[in-house]
């Protein structure tokens, strides 16, 4: 670690200060909020999702004066409390008649999040608007490139040259709809190796939507079906711990995996709603004599080997969800169940051989005034396992809400599609009990904190199939100091088990073993306006990870420093970004949501030792057509090349270029 560290620490602190008490001039925006959850996150989760649907609900907002129950709930991170505060206010005492009327329903905090999403007209207004059947949609294009090419490029391993392309078109009214994507990789041949497409129809009698094509589905807490969970642990004390997401959805996301193909329904007769589903789809998979010993999920079709790999494998799906709504007075209660078969054309080695499953699952939900009862449990009938979680989140007073919950998910349970609230995210192997506090302390500051505690029953069924524990406890701090600064603050302390082979130093043999991890991550970002377009951002940010080997204590530490200016004039948006960062090794690297092209999503890792530039310049020369180009380039101190193997870049400073368009009609 560089001996100059605590210096430029303080140096750090102290700049910050200054900058604070000084140099702050005039009012501050809050950051979007989606983004300041993605920004504490140490994983990509479905960010490229949350992006497509939130654009989505922009370009079709929900009218908050005339949805159902569950339409509001198609909001992400709408709570169902939330969702029953505004169906008992429009019955109480009527229209919500603007955002500023929402904060007296759900709070400020959450109205500011979500009033984009939501319109405000009159019954009235809508039957007038509602026989018009406007067209609406949208058309993007993007092309990437990077400098120097990849080894594979130039050696020609890859088949396909230095180039990333996108397009996108969507199209809907207020009842039909159209999506159609595609993508092309570095180094692919094809131009069309990733088609993505659907139709579908929504609000039609009882149909509540429809989709022919690739669609993603959620059910319950996700432990069957959690294709739609947006957010990892650990990205906000409350937000994320519920599954937040539509039964039924179009799939519109460029990722390769994890949706279905085929066709889907959700009919709604009340107080009933039941969603059948069957779907086929081609996975990438390595086959050896008749069995599947892995399945690919990289999405990436370069080299002979990879291609060879393409589409090799066939996963069937069919199942049914059943749901009964009940509402009387102040309570809302559903339960629901879930039957599932899977079936694979060929055996699978982590399925024991087997190449089929049948799963099943049972839901429930009640909201009562200001609390929320949640609860979900699965069972596979290969091994006879099942897992559960079940939990309340609720306002505990003014200001303050709070969440329990416990989960148990077993060894033998298996679901392809879960997408469950845990450590590692599969809803197998785990057990936990989490803890979160959100508190608004006073006008302007708001706390919040978790504690998660969880178990392994086995650590690693491979290499040491036996238990092992941990926990993992955050402090989050939003301060807004005056009209003119904003600060977020978050504290992370986590100790866990992984395992490592190790070497014993009196016999000299190696073998797996358990290694204790400590990890401490400190974040502290500001955010200033400095005049009605220029905007600046700061985040600083330290790790240190203590690993207990058998021959000793093994210390790494990273610390990361980046200001980015944001500035807009018209029909013209800059934003660029110069960062530092000096960390031991990967693990010790530290996470930062970094802008980019519109929907596209990117979360980097910065470790090693060097600077990161990046200018992002965003033209809309006429209404609802843009023109974007990002600029990116590292320089590296450690290293004289970056990457390796068929992905090696001949530089210590390698760079990228990205353009794109979107018409929004």
């Amino acid at each position: 670690m560089n001996t100059t560290y605590s210096t430029r620490l303080r140096r750090m602190t102290a700049l910050a200060l200054l900058y604070a008490f000084v140099l702050s001039p005039l009012p501050a925006r809050a950051a979007d909020s989606f983004e300041e959850l993605l920004d504490r996150s140490e994983s990509e989760g479905n960010a490229e999702t949350l992006f497509s649907d939130l654009e989505d609900l922009r370009r079709n907002k929900i009218p908050v004066n005339l949805a159902t129950e569950e339409q509001l709930l198609e909001l992400p991170l709408l709570s169902a409390a939330d969702a029953a505060r505004i169906i008992d206010w429009r019955r109480m005492r009527g229209p919500i008649g603007s955002a500023s009327g929402l904060e007296a329903v759900i709070g400020a905090d959450a109205a500011r999040r979500l009033s984009p999403y939501l319109s405000y007209e009159m019954p009235r207004e809508e039957k007038k608007k509602g026989s018009r059947g406007r067209l609406k949609g949208s058309v993007i294009g993007r092309a990437f490139w990077e400098s120097p090419p990849r080894a594979g490029i130039e050696s020609g391993k890859y088949a396909g040259e230095n180039r990333r392309v996108y397009s996108r078109v969507q199209a809907a009214t207020p009842h039909y709809g159209v999506h159609l994507l595609q993508e092309s990789d570095i180094g692919e041949p094809r131009f069309d190796d990733f088609l993505s497409f659907n139709v579908h129809a929504e609000k039609i009698g009882v149909l509540s939507r429809a989709v022919v094509g690739d669609y993603r589905l959620s059910f319950g807490q996700g432990l069957l079906f959690g294709q739609g969970r947006y957010f990892s642990k650990g990205s906000d004390a409350i937000d994320g711990v519920l599954l937040f997401a539509p039964t039924l959805r179009p799939y519109t996301s460029a990722g390769e995996n994890y949706f279905l193909q085929g066709a889907a329904a959700t009919l709604s007769p009340e107080p009933f709603e039941v969603t059948a589903f069957t779907s086929s789809n081609k996975l990438d998979a390595s086959i050896d004599a008749g069995v599947v010993t892995s399945i690919s999920t990289s999405g990436y079709h370069r080299t002979v080997s990879e291609i060879a790999k393409k589409d090799t494998l066939t996963e069937r799906v069919n199942g049914v969800n059943l749901r009964y709504r009940y509402r009387t007075g102040e309570l809302s209660a559903g339960i629901g169940a879930t039957l599932a078969e899977y079936r694979y054309t060929l055996p699978i080695n982590s399925l024991g051989g087997k190449h089929s499953g049948q799963l099943g699952s049972l839901e429930a939900s009640a909201v009562y005034r200001h609390a929320q009862l949640f609860g979900e449990a699965a069972f596979d009938r290969n091994s006879d396992a099942m897992s559960w979680i079940c939990g309340v989140q609720a306002d505990l007073a003014r200001g303050v809400t709070g969440v329990a919950s416990m989960r148990e998910y077993t060894i033998g349970y298996y679901s392809p599609f879960a997408g469950a609230f845990a450590e590692r995210g599969d809803g197998s192997n785990e057990e936990g009990f989490y803890l979160g506090l959100k508190a608004k302390a006073l006008n302007n500051l708001n706390l919040a904190a978790s504690y998660d505690i969880f178990r392994f029953p086995e650590l690693d069924p491979k290499y040491y199939a036996l238990p092992s524990s941990g926990h993992d406890a955050r402090l989050y701090v939003t301060w807004k100091q005056n009209r003119w600064i904003i600060w977020d603050g978050m504290y992370q302390h986590k100790e866990k088990e992984e395992t490592k082979k190790q070497l014993d130093p009196d016999t000299f043999l190696q073998y797996y073993k358990p290694v204790p991890k400590t990890t401490n991550r400190v974040q502290l970002g500001l955010t200033t306006l400095c005049s009605s377009s220029i905007t600046l951002k700061s985040r600083a940010a330290i790790k240190s990870i203590r690993s207990q080997l058998v021959i000793g204590t093994e210390s790494e530490e990273g610390w990361l420093l980046y200001q980015q200016l944001n500035w807009k004039s018209g029909p013209v948006t800059l934003k660029t970004r110069l960062a530092r960062f000096d960390t031991d090794s990967y693990d010790a690297g530290l996470y930062a949501f970094e802008d980019d092209l519109p929907l596209v999503f990117t979360l980097n890792n910065y470790y090693g030792r060097g600077k990161a530039w990046f200018i992002l310049l965003d033209y809309e020369p006429v209404k609802d057509f843009s023109l974007t180009a990002k600029y990116e380039t590292t320089w590296y101190n450690d290293r004289e090349v970056y990457g390796s193997g068929n992905d090696l870049r001949n530089t210590s400073s390698p760079s990228s270029f990205n353009v794109g368009c979107m018409w929004k009609f």
